[in-house]
């Protein structure tokens, strides 16, 4: 399993994998189904690391508050989501992680994307209740879309009826910035390629 630039790799006790998920089934036969939490308690010594070109990123993002957020270790302060062939943000294409977050080369890229993504055709038209209740949609881990919007108009101090497309570019600025403040970006850990903390699962298929 070679791997590339912008690949994110679960770690656990010698066994690596590129799934988007952890592989529970395979690594934990015993845990329970119907908890996709239960790690038999082997939580906290699962990685997920995240190879960049100069350096890789590690944390244990799968933990509630755990280091290294997802948003943190994909470059990817809005924590944006895609598809196989969707449109390009900047990200690295096709990677993919957990819940389908982008990854992103830097986390300037991310940042930008945010701003391309709300410009997009899916969100133009929308009012900015409307846009926050399908970024945010409430059945998606627990999300208030009403109160994300509210606090973004806010910040702008526009009603949560202002549409999309009426912002101008430093509106888009002051809405970004408060996208990445609610998002949260919880930092991991920046390893070197030779690092000797690199597992030799992961460092032996790493990019020439």
């Amino acid at each position: 399993m070679a791997l590339e630039l912008g690949d994110h790799v679960w770690y656990w006790n010698g066994n690596i994998s590129t799934d988007k998920n952890i592989p529970r089934a395979q690594w934990f036969p015993g845990s329970n189904p119907g908890d996709p939490n239960d790690y038999l308690g082997n939580g906290v010594n699962i990685y997920y690391y995240v190879i960049y070109p100069n350096e890789i990123a590690r944390g244990r993002p799968h933990l509630r508050s755990g280091p290294g957020s997802f948003a943190w270790l994909n470059n990817n302060p809005g924590n944006l989501t895609g598809v196989p062939g969707g449109a390009d943000y900047g990200q690295y294409p096709g990677k993919f992680s957990w819940h389908n977050f982008l990854i992103f080369p830097t986390w300037e890229d991310g940042f930008a994307a945010i701003g391309k993504f709300l410009r997009g055709p899916a969100y133009a038209s929308l009012s900015i209740l409307q846009a926050f209740s399908k970024y945010a949609p409430a059945g998606d881990g627990g999300n208030d879309p009403a109160l994300y919007a509210s606090s973004v108009a806010e910040a702008l101090g526009v009603p949560d009826s202002t549409i999309m497309s009426d912002l101008d570019d430093e509106q888009m600025l002051v809405m970004q910035n408060k996208i990445q403040e609610i998002e949260g970006a919880n930092p991991g850990e920046s390893l070197a390629w030779d690092s000797p903390e690199i597992p030799p699962e992961i460092a032996e298929q790493l990019p020439a």
